[in-house]
């Protein structure tokens, strides 16, 4: 699916999910707004998860509304949120979603029969892709908050880290010249010692900013849970430098 295709439904199924929200009159106005907050903060990961789960936009669609349907009743009240628990309690809800699909669809006429047993544990591949998707979503969000922070403050963060990660085989010598080709007229030329300077300074704001994102998927964590989610997500070696600064080392 296209960027521009998957906005567009994404964009569609929150609007239905709104509605449904705002006709939900035997909800009180502090669990509707619970519920609005979560899926501003996580309804991107999880269509992209139900979506890459089933390869089935349309599936995909009514997945994603029959979760928001099941938070509308108050599935996720006993989710604990604190310490990380929160995704795991999200990841077990997608994945038994996805198996309850992939049963159905087995007994439909002319499908493969898959047995019973085969669905007493969540499959591997579906927590891999549930852990592949959440920490894809939050490198995204991160990129997305570099290049806003660089617009609102004519910086070069975004452009340079990005450059690098697309080109790491370059020198900064070489790095510097093709990037002011890229960029000419834009902005002043780079200098190789300039380069490495902002990609220094790039890196250092980039993990800064991951580790915000993280620690707002974890409600407030302590810096040793912080580092747990990290390892977990594969997202440490990003973000070293900055755990350290922040426990004062």
């Amino acid at each position: 699916m296209k960027p521009d295709e998957f906005d567009a439904r994404l964009s569609q199924i929150e609007t239905d999910w709104k509605m449904i929200l705002d006709a939900s009159r035997g909800a009180e106005i502090g669990h509707k707004r619970a519920i609005q907050t979560f899926f501003d903060q996580y309804s991107r990961a999880v269509y992209r998860y139900l979506l890459g789960a089933v390869r089935d936009p349309d599936a995909a669609d009514e997945l994603f509304q029959e979760f928001a349907l099941r938070i509308s009743k108050g599935s996720f009240r006993n989710a604990d949120q604190s310490r990380g628990r929160f995704r795991a309690y999200l990841k077990s809800a997608l994945i038994n979603l996805v198996i309850e699909y992939r049963r159905k669809v087995s007994k439909k006429p002319g499908s493969i029969q898959i047995e019973p047993s085969e669905f007493k544990n969540p499959a591997a591949e579906l927590e891999a892709e549930f852990t592949r998707t959440w920490r894809n979503e939050l490198l995204s969000r991160t990129w997305q908050q570099l290049e806003e922070v660089d617009r609102r403050k004519g910086r070069s963060y975004y452009v340079v880290l990005k450059f690098q990660t697309e080109h790491p085989q370059l020198t900064s010598t070489a790095a510097a010249e093709q990037l002011n080709v890229r960029m000419q007229g834009k902005r002043p030329a780079f200098t190789a010692a300039g380069m490495r300077k902002t990609l220094q300074r790039a890196r250092d704001k980039f993990a800064e900013m991951l580790l915000d994102e993280v620690s707002k998927s974890l409600q407030d964590p302590r810096l040793d849970e912080l580092e747990n989610e990290l390892v977990e997500l594969e997202l440490d070696p990003y973000c070293r430098s900055a755990l350290r600064r922040r426990r004062g080392e």
